[in-house]
């Protein structure tokens, strides 16, 4: 299957059980997990949407957006994200790979200062709009997992090109707790969170940060967001596996999420083995934040701060 379209279909309703659920409670204008913390679980019965949008607000409070800046949202979806950048009084560029989702983007409504192109992150061109120092901001959000460890290095060293000096990239993204990424095998023996998300590998934190430094970038910070985004996330996903395992519980679940009441018992169960699946990946990983800038003076060799 041609690899973009395998991204593509990791995300509909008819062939990833676990997003139909997720769909059900508010994916769809933004495709991240989510920002829980204790004092706002309060919000979890209007849905998701609350939390994806608390996860965008923590990540652009990193990017510190200024007005007139030139900004580029990479993997921009529906362009939800991009036009919260605008907002700011930035002029942003969405860039996606998959056509609907940039058709999606442009009808949810024109911005004066906001574009939607369809680009690869990893192998920009380098005309109008992606010549060298020409953007102010980099802005990834939970999208750089899906590019493989190749594609994450020539991001990183596409970021760095078109950056003026002085900008920043922040990046989000899942990442492998230990120098070994090969472990994913061990922990996903069956594939099953590899396909139902579409990618191979997480890159290893530490390898990120030396591969962001290799392409130019100073890490200014590095954020470890696993506790309120994945551990949260999962925590609530097994709640829903365990009632998804028995009928009293798959009633209790089609109450609280009407629009599910016609999924079968098989369609539960299969929701049910996928999210057992993926604990024992998010025991093995991390949810990153990384603020990583470019100096006026160039390449360096800067370590992170804590």
């Amino acid at each position: 299957m041609n690899a973009h379209l395998r991204l593509a279909r990791a995300y509909e309703t008819d062939t990833n059980p676990l997003y139909a659920v997720l769909h059900s409670m508010g994916w769809g204008s933004l495709l991240n997990l989510g920002y829980f913390s204790p004092l706002s679980l309060g919000r979890l019965p209007s849905g998701l949407s609350y939390f994806q949008e608390c996860l965008v607000t923590r990540s652009l409070e990193l990017l510190r957006v200024q007005e007139g800046e030139h900004v580029l949202d990479v993997a921009c979806g529906a362009g939800r994200t991009t036009r919260r950048i605008a907002e700011q009084g930035a002029h942003v560029t969405g860039i996606d790979l998959y056509p609907p989702h940039l058709e999606l983007a442009v009808q949810n409504g024109d911005h004066p200062r906001v574009r939607f192109l369809h680009a690869d992150a990893t192998n920009l061109p380098d005309t109008d709009p992606f010549e060298d120092a020409s953007f102010d901001k980099v802005h990834c959000l939970e999208a750089a997992f899906h590019f493989g460890p190749e594609g994450r290095r020539a991001f990183l060293q596409e970021a760095y090109r078109i950056l003026k000096p002085g900008g920043r990239l922040v990046l989000v993204d899942f990442a492998w707790a230990t120098g070994d990424a090969a472990q994913i095998h061990a922990a996903d023996p069956g594939r099953v969170v590899r396909d139902t998300w579409a990618f191979e590998e997480f890159e290893p934190s530490v390898r990120y940060i030396r591969h962001a430094v290799d392409a130019g970038f100073q890490p200014y910070r590095v954020h470890d967001w696993t506790r309120p985004v994945t551990w949260n996330f999962m925590m609530l996903g097994a709640i829903g596996a365990h009632l998804a395992r028995c009928a009293a519980g798959r009633r209790l679940l089609g109450l609280a999420l009407p629009v599910l009441r016609g999924m079968t018992t098989a369609q539960w169960l299969t929701f049910s083995d996928v999210v057992r699946a993926h604990v024992p990946v998010q025991r093995a990983s991390r949810y990153i934040a990384m603020v990583l800038d470019k100096r006026a003076g160039g390449k360096n060799g800067a370590s992170p701060a804590a």
